[in-house]
C-alpha cells in the first residue's frame, strides 16, 4: 500500500545574504561571516579587511533579534557579502512543528537593516536529502522547499506515484508502511 500523506524528511538550509557596505576603519581580527557564491552554493570565507566587533544576541517567546556591528580595517570602502545561516527544518511523521507563517520563502520573517535603512535580503534555500541538495528536482516538480507549510503537502499530494517512488528512493520520501 502506498500512501502519499507521509511527510518529507526535508532539511531546508535558508541562508539570508545581503550586501553591505563596510564601515569605519578599527584594527581586528577576520571573521567568517563573509561569503561568496560558488558552484556548491554558499559558502563562509574569511575576510581580513572586516572584522564583527560585537554580535548581541535578544530571544524572547516571541522574537529573536542579533545585532551586528562590523568595521572596516582597509584604507578603502569594501563591499562584501554577508551571510545569516538559519536553523534546518527537518520533518519526519514524528514532527510536531508550528511555523506561524505562509512564506515559502522567508518562513522566520527575516529582515536586514543598515545603518538604520532596510536591506534586501537574498534567500538560498536547499532540501538535502541524505546528504545531498535535491532542491532542483524538488523545484522541477514544484514543490516549496518550506517542509512545514501546508502547500507543500498539497503539492506533494497532487504528485503521480512514480514521482513518489523516485522521491523515496532518493530519501525524500517516506515508504507507506
Amino acid at each position: 500500500m502506498f500512501d502519499r500523506r507521509h511527510t518529507l524528511p526535508l532539511c531546508t538550509l535558508g541562508a539570508l545574504v545581503c550586501l553591505a557596505a563596510a564601515m569605519t576603519g578599527w584594527p581586528a581580527q577576520a571573521n567568517d561571516t563573509s561569503a561568496q557564491l560558488a558552484a556548491g552554493g554558499l559558502e563562509f570565507v574569511q575576510n581580513n579587511d572586516v572584522e564583527m566587533t560585537s554580535e548581541d544576541l535578544f530571544i524572547s517567546a516571541t522574537e529573536v533579534r542579533v545585532r551586528y556591528v562590523f568595521r572596516n580595517r582597509a584604507k578603502q570602502d569594501v563591499t562584501t557579502l554577508v551571510a545569516f545561516p538559519m536553523p534546518d527544518i527537518t520533518i519526519t511523521e514524528a514532527s510536531n512543528l508550528a511555523i506561524p507563517v505562509e512564506d515559502d520563502v522567508n518562513f522566520l520573517k527575516f529582515r536586514t537593516v543598515i545603518n538604520g535603512k532596510p536591506v534586501t535580503a537574498d534567500i538560498q534555500q536547499r532540501a538535502l536529502a541524505v546528504g545531498v541538495d535535491r532542491s532542483a528536482l524538488l523545484r522541477e516538480l514544484k514543490v516549496p522547499l518550506a517542509p512545514q507549510l501546508p502547500s507543500t503537502q498539497a503539492a506533494l499530494d497532487a504528485l503521480p506515484k512514480d514521482k513518489w517512488d523516485d522521491l523515496i528512493k532518493l530519501g525524500l520520501g517516506i515508504p507507506a508502511g
